[in-house]
């Protein structure tokens, strides 16, 4: 079933997203900055929001298919479009659009770059700006796939309450420890960052009970949010926290009404991946280009970068949706038959590719 609600949450994460890296970038590269763009709400809640509706998309995801398969839809879904933004990247960086030290960065392109191998900090160099996110990405759906593997799907939330436990017991035994964005294979596990994704998954076993305490569920998270944005708490628990918020707002987006499939914000929320992806890129087109030419302390670069990166960043994701929309009817045939019909295809030509054509 394809929640349209989820839609919504998803532009409002990547706009949020949007308007926490402009309030970063902006006052470093051409020193202008607002105070709102590094409020709490953009600061902090859009990442965890986008963990916990993955968390529920894989648990949805992973009931209607093999451990395998799903791997692989979970590759076609990820790793297409995260190609597709690194190379325009480093083509940016070798046009010279950014800067020498970004030109030079291009040489240092590892395989934990283009794998997202959670390799530790120094170990995987961040072209787009979010990859870490998406290491965490990558490592959840990987066991989610192999609890699933292991005990069958219908025992992945018991799994993911223990390792839920486990993480919430390290918190409050060692507070801070392991928590990081550049994570290493050995220690990502315990990392407090996967409470948003675990909590998605959990959400989503319990996303058809509780109908009728929907609004005071609603008046909680409000409660919640105000709290989180004016109570400063450590970051491990504050990003925790966050997941809490994140995880009761995709529940709610769940029990209440569903907007109709012809709802344009429902409908961008297809290209929101790509936004995800593209959008600090597109952020420094014009921030650096202010920067040579000496527009330092105007604020018109501070909304035009904006306006960049997100008309831009959805114009990107609306490429690699319909790329995605190309590919993703792979996952659903045999790998040698997939294989049979991609080759065919570039035999054929690129044009009017489709992967499900015969030969």
């Amino acid at each position: 079933m394809r929640f349209n609600n989820i839609q919504l949450l998803r532009v409002a994460a990547a706009v949020g997203v949007v308007l926490y890296h402009l309030g970063c970038h902006a006052p470093t590269l051409v020193g202008v900055s607002r105070s709102w763009l590094s409020f709490p709400l953009f600061a902090g809640f859009p990442v965890p929001l986008f963990f916990a509706v993955s968390g529920f998309v894989l648990a949805q995801a992973i009931r209607s298919a093999s451990p395998g398969r799903f791997l692989f839809a979970r590759f076609l879904r990820l790793y297409p479009g995260y190609w597709m933004a690194l190379l325009g990247v480093i083509a940016f960086m070798r046009l010279r659009f950014f800067t020498e030290h970004h030109r030079w960065m291009i040489h240092f392109t590892g395989w934990n770059t283009i794998t997202l191998w959670p390799g530790g900090e120094g170990h995987v160099l961040y072209f787009l700006g979010i990859e870490w996110s998406l290491v965490y990405e990558v490592f959840l759906s990987v066991a989610v796939a192999a609890m699933a593997l292991a005990v069958g799907w219908r025992r992945v939330p018991l799994l993911t309450g223990i390792w839920l436990a486990a993480i919430l017991v390290k918190m409050a035994l060692w507070p801070g420890y392991l928590f990081d964005i550049f994570p290493h294979w050995t220690t990502i596990a315990l990392s407090g960052c996967n409470v948003p994704f675990l909590l998605g998954v959990l959400v989503y076993q319990v996303k058809d009970v509780g109908q009728r305490v929907r609004w005071l569920v609603l008046l909680t998270e409000m409660g919640l949010l105000h709290h989180m944005c004016y109570r400063p708490m450590p970051p491990e628990l504050t990003w925790a926290c966050w997941g809490v918020a994140g995880a009761a707002a995709v529940w709610l987006a769940v029990r209440f009404r569903q907007v109709k499939d012809t709802n344009r914000l429902a409908r961008l929320g297809d290209c929101t991946y790509g936004l995800f992806l593209f959008h600090v890129p597109l952020m420094f087109l014009v921030l650096f280009a202010a920067q040579r030419v000496g527009r330092t302390g105007d604020v018109t670069v501070l909304w035009l970068a904006g306006g960049v990166a997100i008309v831009g960043g959805l114009l990107f994701g609306r490429v690699e949706s319909a790329l995605h929309t190309r590919l993703r009817p792979l996952a659903k045939v045999k790998p040698r038959e997939a294989w049979e019909r991609v080759r065919a295809n570039l035999t054929r030509g690129w044009r009017g590719f489709n992967p499900l054509t015969p030969r």
